[in-house]
């Protein structure tokens, strides 16, 4: 992988991570009290627009970790099951992102705490798997 990719990978992966991480902390910790009953904090709309748009160009490097990265080294066994991992958890997230988006009542539910805790735990599959390949 070159230097340049793996830098894209590493950074928008961290900004997934920690615009997710944030919008978790905001909705679950500091959501606003008021007389009707709490609100969202307003810093939550502008981490999610931002977890959105970011979340595009995830979607766009998954692809290219797909076709340049994950199909040149499938013929080695060294990391493919970290890896199977890694992209079957991200593919999971993809999809209950989408989920979140278009869907409401209890399959948007579902798609929320799947999106929530494998989004928690992407960060330990994705250490798993770099840490493996030193």
């Amino acid at each position: 992988m070159s230097p340049s990719l793996r830098a894209a990978i590493l950074t928008l992966g961290a900004l997934l991570w920690l615009s997710g991480a944030a919008w978790l902390v905001l909705h679950f910790a500091f959501a606003q009290q008021t007389a009707f009953g709490p609100l969202p904090n307003p810093w939550e709309a502008v981490l999610m627009r931002m977890h959105g748009m970011l979340a595009v160009g995830g979607v766009f490097l998954l692809g290219w970790i797909i076709g340049a990265h994950t199909l040149e080294r499938w013929g080695s066994a060294r990391n493919r099951l970290s890896g199977i991992a890694l992209v079957g958890s991200v593919a999971l997230l993809v999809a209950s992102g989408y989920a979140l988006y278009y869907t409401t009542g209890a399959l948007h539910e579902a798609a929320s705490r799947t999106h929530e805790w494998l989004g928690a735990g992407s960060l330990l599959a994705a250490l798993a798997h770099w840490v493996r390949a030193r």
